[in-house]
């Protein structure tokens, strides 16, 4: 779904009174084109004969980024799918206790989920940003300011994931699970935050 339908579909649906695609879409969508501006610049530098001394790195860096790029895309789908069952659990019946009991223990193992899946995002976007770094210090300066656009992307796509998990990680009842699914979110908006700076800064020197 979407992957391999025109963009003006899921824009159309994106801009729809639908619940899905939103904003874990949306950001797994930006960390994808961000991915593909680092393959491009990669490419782009592999092509010219004067780097050849950073080819066998840049090849190298550029499986990276292509691995990512498709991880993006997986992870669009997948966020469509966690926040479907969340959904789901959510309109479960709540007449007898049984049933409160069971829609609460859906809701807590589904909001699990859906949680996880845009902090994968996150840390996607984070290793993305390593990954441009790299680029911008050995990449074909011609073309360093796509390598800073898809820095940028990756860094919104990270923000953006950041909200979805934040706001199910407040309905989660798991405290333990909660502080170390926190810590995970802090660390990659640091390396994020971090990475993003050293691109535009690497990127400033060269041109």
């Amino acid at each position: 779904m979407y992957v391999d339908e025109p963009l003006q579909a899921f824009l159309d649906d994106l801009a729809s009174e639908k619940s899905t695609p939103g904003g874990g879409s949306a950001s797994a969508v930006t960390g994808a084109m961000g991915a593909a501006l680092a393959s491009m610049v990669a490419r782009l530098t592999l092509h010219r004969q004067d780097y050849a001394p950073v080819h066998e790195e840049m090849e190298r860096l550029l499986q990276q980024t292509e691995r990512l790029r498709h991880r993006f895309e997986e992870l669009m789908q997948e966020d469509i799918a966690a926040y479907g069952q969340l959904s789901k659990a959510y309109k479960m019946p709540r007449v007898t206790d049984q049933e409160k009991e069971d829609r609460s223990r859906a809701i807590q193992a589904q909001l699990v989920e859906a949680a996880l899946v845009p902090l994968e995002m996150m840390e996607n976007a984070a290793e993305l940003l390593l990954y441009c770094e790299r680029i911008a210090e050995i990449g074909n300066k011609s073309v360093l300011s796509d390598v800073v656009v898809g820095a940028m992307l990756a860094a919104s796509a990270g923000a953006g994931a950041s909200w979805m998990v934040r706001i199910n990680l407040q309905a989660m009842k798991d405290t333990e699970l909660v502080r170390v699914l926190s810590d995970r979110l802090s660390r990659a908006l640091d390396t994020i935050t971090a990475g993003n700076q050293r691109v535009t800064t690497i990127v400033g020197e060269r041109v």
